[in-house]
């Protein structure tokens, strides 16, 4: 389903032909020459992609690219920011094409960040540790708080700062009663580059003689050479070989990703029928003048479909999600392309509700990136527009600070798993939190971790968090 970078090429300057006529010639404003060339370039490379390939590009503000001295936010004003709350730029292209490889410099473990009630002070929940990391090898791990950095207390003015650094130590957190106070232990931890393969935990689980898989799945990345999919295929081979009969698939902490691995993820679940017919996955929708490219040119790189060049197909006729608010993009895309075809049961909170997807796009320097939404999907059923995110059949909220190691069952969601599988009726669980996250004020999401929730779709197709 892949086309390499020369389609969207091919795209654009199909597209500027179609709409050159009915454009005006432009003029240059007195007082561009007080912007250098650089910027100017940069200025005109956004402004030709966001005409062309924006969902929204009828919608555009109208800005004159030769009076802005910064492209970043001239990009934001291009936004039609009524429904776009996704698309970003940024102008280190480097990193962002290392995280997309499995490969960033990381200290390897994903924060929550929460407020105490005082509204200013800040604290650290650990969701997940990258085995072979720093953090794994520091000692860290899921549900430890970590209070301080640096023995610096944590600010709403400070605290992303001080996460963001490459070499640190933290101080962790005790929970007693209703209180948070320092335990006395303190990790040394250096960033290097991780190999930060998603599939970071598994498992086989006998509940009442019935076998059931378990993953812990937090980011849809295919990584170098699809690298993360063959180790997802080892998984799957694993518990095929054990004679799994049900699955449990953890997507509380995946804020999206590459739609070509969710694609591949939803192919190794769905019933074998669905995949040797090549099913509709998902269809897609783009912009008026891109549609119309592709409906001429390339009409199927319109939808998704099963692939059955998968490994491993489990041939399922149920799975069960564990999800909460940061499960978003490509796992709602999963979630709602798998439904149409096998019955899929959603455990634990809404999802964040995203139903977009944006085109990767560097500049020809590699120094700038932008990741404008370029489409928005529908499943078979046509299901879309689900901006409240998708509604769990079985609520049931995630409270980290009463947290247990992933594939434990005791872990709330995936007891309410185990027991829909083995007899059939839901535990009974309270849908509030303990009285331990009343000292919380709410969870805070830095802006650069809320642009991970994206779905990226492939050049020449859709490029999919």
């Amino acid at each position: 389903m892949k086309h390499n970078f020369w389609v969207i090429q091919l795209f654009a300057g199909l597209l500027l032909l179609m709409t050159a006529c009915e454009k005006d010639e432009e003029t240059i404003v007195d007082g561009s020459d007080k912007i250098d060339a650089a910027t100017l370039a940069t200025n005109g490379w956004i402004k030709d992609n966001m005409e062309t390939f924006y969902l929204w590009n009828d919608r555009m503000p109208d800005v004159d690219e030769t009076q802005e001295e910064d492209p970043a936010l001239y990009f934001e004003k291009l936004l039609y920011t009524d429904e776009d709350e996704w698309s970003w730029i940024t102008d280190d292209y480097s990193s962002l094409a290392a995280d997309f490889s499995g490969v960033p410099v990381t200290m390897g473990f994903e924060p929550a960040f929460y407020l105490f009630s005082d509204n200013t002070s800040v604290f650290i929940v650990v969701k997940y540790v990258y085995p072979n990391s720093p953090a794994e090898e520091a000692g860290l791990k899921r549900g430890d708080i970590i209070l301080e950095i640096d023995n610096t207390a944590m600010t709403t003015d400070n605290y992303y700062d001080l996460y963001s650094g490459s070499s640190y130590s933290v101080q962790l957190g005790l929970l007693s009663g209703s209180s948070i106070g320092l335990s006395g232990a303190s990790y040394d931890l250096t960033a290097r580059v991780v190999s930060t393969d998603p599939s970071v935990y598994h498992t086989v689980l006998d509940a009442d003689g019935t076998k059931v898989g378990y993953l812990a799945y937090v980011e849809f990345v295919a990584g170098d050479d699809d690298k993360f999919l063959s180790s997802m295929d080892e998984i799957f081979d694993d518990f095929k070989a054990e004679g799994i009969r049900d699955l449990v698939v953890d997507l509380r902490y995946n804020p999206g990703g590459e739609i070509d691995a969710a694609s591949y993820l939803a192919s190794t679940i769905a019933p074998a029928s669905v995949v040797t017919n090549h099913e509709t996955l998902i269809n897609l929708q783009f912009n008026d003048d891109v549609q119309a490219a592709y409906e001429y040119y390339y009409p199927d790189e319109l939808y998704y479909s099963f692939t059955d060049t998968t490994t491993v197909n489990l041939n399922l006729g149920t799975v069960y999600f564990l999800t909460t608010s940061g499960t978003a993009s490509a796992s709602e895309l999963l979630i709602t392309g798998l439904a149409p075809y096998m019955n899929v049961v959603q455990i634990g909170e809404a999802t964040y509700g995203k139903y977009t997807g944006m085109y990767v796009l560097p500049d020809d320097n590699e120094e700038w990136c932008m990741l404008p939404v370029v489409m928005k999907y529908a499943n078979a059923n046509g299901y879309t527009d689900f901006s409240d995110g998708l509604q769990p059949d079985y609520e049931i909220l995630d409270d980290l600070l009463e947290t247990v190691p992933f594939g434990d069952p005791a872990d709330p969601m995936l007891a309410q798993a185990l027991s829909l599988i083995t007899t059939g009726a839901p535990v009974a669980t309270a849908s509030v939190k303990s009285a331990k996250m009343k000292l919380i004020s709410r969870e805070l999401n830095p802006a650069k971790m809320e642009l991970k929730r994206n779905l990226f779709v492939p050049h020449g197709k859709v490029i999919s968090e």
